[in-house]
């Protein structure tokens, strides 16, 4: 059977993405069953012990009065709350610059690819003073205004209503009389899960690892994310650095299992919808 290049080509680099990418998530995974003299001596995917886990979940999570789960709810409601604010502003924005023709049009689109490309950390301090200026810094509402800014979703649902909308049936629609309002409630809406599905996605993704906008935002440790509050308790352990043992139980197979909390939510949503995402990642690969 001959050879067909590009074909291997493909394989081989897929098999090197998983490579890269997967094994060091499978030992992360390993990694928190096992105890911290098992993580220094034992071969790297050795199998740890339900007990060692079960210490190790239980020295994380009460530690400070179960700190971390208040974290953790925090980045919940934040990326619940973020998630829902960038699909109010980015469907109907996506779908206006889509369908719509009005004055300052293309100066919006072009404004919203500079914002795609500015770097976020250039951002920070203007919406730092401006929150600040508004009394919403170190508050729930602040950060979810923040990370409900999202040029990105704007553009891919731009794309999406663009190119993947039916235009007979808009016309057909039109024809019997609906008006813009109905055209996006009753037609465009229902069509656009997949791109709701990607939008969503992506925005969950930037504000559930959402690391400096939080650290600068919030200093009252109560209100924190997972990031910078695991980020502050690793740091002050001393879990990963040579300084002498302290009386704080967090060492290194905690700093693992903190690892695991940050990147399962998104693996366990990423595969429950998949079929979503994927579809709204080739919505605008055809013109229909």
């Amino acid at each position: 059977m001959r050879l067909n290049l590009g074909r291997f080509v493909v394989f081989a680099t897929l098999a090197f993405a998983v490579c890269f990418y997967g094994i060091p998530l499978l030992w992360l995974f390993i990694a928190g069953t096992r105890s911290e003299a098992s993580l220094l001596t034992d071969p790297p995917f050795a199998l740890g012990t339900w007990e060692a886990f079960s210490r190790t979940w239980t020295n994380l999570t009460t530690y400070n009065n179960f700190q971390i789960l208040t974290w953790a709810g925090n980045s919940l409601i934040y990326s619940v709350g973020g998630v829902l604010l960038s699909l109010i502003a980015s469907i109907p924005g996506g779908y206006a610059l889509a369908q719509s023709e009005f004055p300052g049009r293309k100066l919006i689109l072009t404004l919203t690819l500079i914002a795609m490309i500015t770097p976020s950390t250039a951002v920070v301090l203007p919406i730092f003073l401006e929150l600040n200026l508004l009394g919403l810094s170190n508050t729930y509402a602040g950060l979810i205004l923040a990370s409900g800014f999202f040029p990105f979703g704007v553009y891919l649902t731009y794309v999406y209503f663009s190119t993947s909308l039916p235009k007979g049936v808009m016309d057909s629609a039109r024809v019997d009389g609906a008006n813009r309002f109905q055209l996006f409630t009753r037609i465009a809406l229902p069509l656009a899960r997949p791109i709701i599905a990607l939008v969503a996605f992506f925005s969950f993704l930037a504000i559930w690892s959402n690391y400096f906008l939080a650290f600068v935002l919030l200093s009252d440790d109560k209100l924190y994310n997972l990031p910078v509050g695991l980020t502050a308790l690793v740091s002050g352990s001393g879990a990963l650095s040579n300084l002498p043992s302290n009386d704080v139980p967090i060492k290194k197979p905690e700093v693992v299992l903190a690892a695991i909390l940050v990147v399962l939510p998104v693996l366990l949503i990423f595969m429950a919808a998949q079929r979503f995402v994927r579809s709204g990642m080739l919505s605008g690969a055809e013109k229909g």
